[in-house]
């Protein structure tokens, strides 16, 4: 039985950010994800632009609605994912739960830039028994699967010392980073500033030490406009894991005995490189959200951990 699902929102994560790729290499977005994935049905598609709905309807066979009410008076969705910006999150979530319950929602992250709204959005899908997800995409990936399996055995040994580098606000991007180490490292301990920093937009981009469980991790504000620049660098007693470029590149150096130095112990020079599909993320994630809804083990991120990384922020941002 699959599970039928409509897409509100067919801009970037929604429709288009694979729309002139190749399907069978890049699965990028919901739309290509729950219509190529065999546990769903895509339904349909949500949005104000008419370009967009004709573009959806003509690659999918699919209809496309220009708003939430006109999609829900013909179509019964189980799962609705919202993929509109995050101002929005918030009141287009009430409008499906006023007439609707979906067994499930997979909103974007975050969830709101506001802790009450967030609050709210996940107190509105315990109070409906609708299940909330939120797409922290890299949760999806196989090579980060790998680093928690290494984690969890002591391959990768605790405790962690690292550095994160994040760009376009502290909310919009580093939350990408600080949702993706509490997955790894265990929950979240505290935080000190180290340097204010600029905005990004109304989003603060604040350098600050995090602590976990498993270690200690500084995040550091990169600048945008110079380059994208994405990397978290985790230093273990047992070896050095690199994760770059967002995670399209993942290294990992175990400690050795040196040949040169028989006091010394080194990183090996021969880095093992952990396979990653970021190109086929969103059908990942499809993969755990089919998971994750027949109650199977999975690693996607719930609307109640979405909110303590939201709470995590806020707290940080009110520091500032």
């Amino acid at each position: 039985m699959t599970i039928g699902v409509v897409v509100v929102g067919l801009g970037q994560i929604g429709m288009t950010s694979d729309f002139a790729l190749d399907a069978n290499v890049h699965v990028q977005t919901h739309a290509r994800a729950f219509h190529q994935h065999p546990s769903f049905e895509l339904l349909a598609g949500v949005d104000s632009c008419v370009q967009r709905r004709e573009e959806f309807s003509q690659a999918y066979g699919r209809p496309a609605f220009a708003t939430v009410s006109e999609v829900l008076q013909s179509i019964d969705p189980a799962l609705v994912a919202l993929a509109v910006p995050t101002e929005a999150h918030g009141s287009v979530l009430e409008e499906v739960l006023a007439s609707h319950r979906p067994a499930a929602i997979l909103c974007e992250k975050p969830l709101s830039y506001n802790l009450g709204e967030a609050a709210r959005i996940v107190a509105s899908c315990a109070q409906t028994g609708t299940q909330l997800f939120v797409n922290y995409v890299r949760r999806a990936d196989p090579a980060v699967h790998e680093i928690k399996a290494r984690l969890d055995s002591g391959q990768i040994a605790l405790p962690l010392k690292g550095v994160a580098w994040y760009s376009k606000g502290l909310f919009n991007n580093g939350s990408h980073f600080l949702d993706l180490l509490q997955y790894w490292l265990g929950e979240w301990q505290g935080f000190k500033l180290v340097q204010t920093g600029r905005c990004w937009g109304d989003d603060p981009e604040p350098d600050f030490l995090a602590t976990f469980v498993g270690g200690q991790i500084q995040f550091l504000a990169a600048r945008e406009e110079d380059y994208s620049h994405y990397t978290v660098e985790l230093v273990s007693p047992s070896g050095r894991l690199r994760y770059d470029l967002g995670g399209s590149r993942v290294l990992w150096q175990a400690a050795i005995p040196s040949v040169t130095s028989l006091d010394y112990t080194v990183l090996n020079p021969a880095q093992q490189e952990i396979p990653n599909d970021l190109a086929k993320i969103q059908w990942h994630m499809a993969n755990q959200l089919a998971a994750a809804l027949s109650g199977r083990p999975t690693a996607i991120c719930t609307g109640a951990q979405a909110l303590r990384t939201i709470e995590h922020l806020t707290s940080i941002k009110n520091a500032l």
